[in-house]
């Protein structure tokens, strides 16, 4: 008589183990094969050629759009950025030789029109960064 009782997930456990074992080996034996390192070879070229096709492609559409591409508005963040350390550079060497001079009322003015050219030109460019920024969104996000 049969005292034991059919359990199917151990049934299922046993099949998988063979499978997995079976597979696992073939599986194993294939990756270390030449032909298959080729091969994978061969699909990382064709991968890689896709990825250069698709970029050539979109960067001459954007130029013939005259939209800026990621690399023109990176280009021009880098040269916002020199500025504003030139200004600032400027700006400190400047309060550094007014500490030194006697402070005269024509020089303080001087100072006060230089400080207040120097935010409007921050300000300028503050805005032409934000200008960069708005054109590098997608449209949708425009909306």
């Amino acid at each position: 008589m049969m005292d034991q009782k059919f359990d199917p997930m151990k049934a299922w456990k046993d099949a998988y183990d063979q499978t997995e074992k079976y597979w696992g080996k073939t599986l194993n034996e294939t990756l270390k094969t030449e032909e298959y390192s080729a091969w994978m070879g061969s699909v990382l070229d064709m991968n890689l050629f896709y990825q250069k096709m698709i970029n050539d492609v979109t960067k001459g559409y954007l130029e013939k759009m005259n939209v800026p591409t990621q690399e023109d508005i990176a280009r021009v963040a880098s040269l916002i950025v020199n500025l504003e350390n030139k200004v600032d550079r400027i700006e400190e060497f400047l309060e550094d030789k007014m500490d030194g001079l006697e402070q005269s009322s024509t020089s303080k003015r001087d100072m006060t029109k230089l400080k207040s050219d120097l935010r409007i030109l921050e300000n300028k460019v503050d805005k032409i960064l934000n200008y960069l920024e708005k054109a590098n969104q997608p449209e949708e996000s425009k909306r």
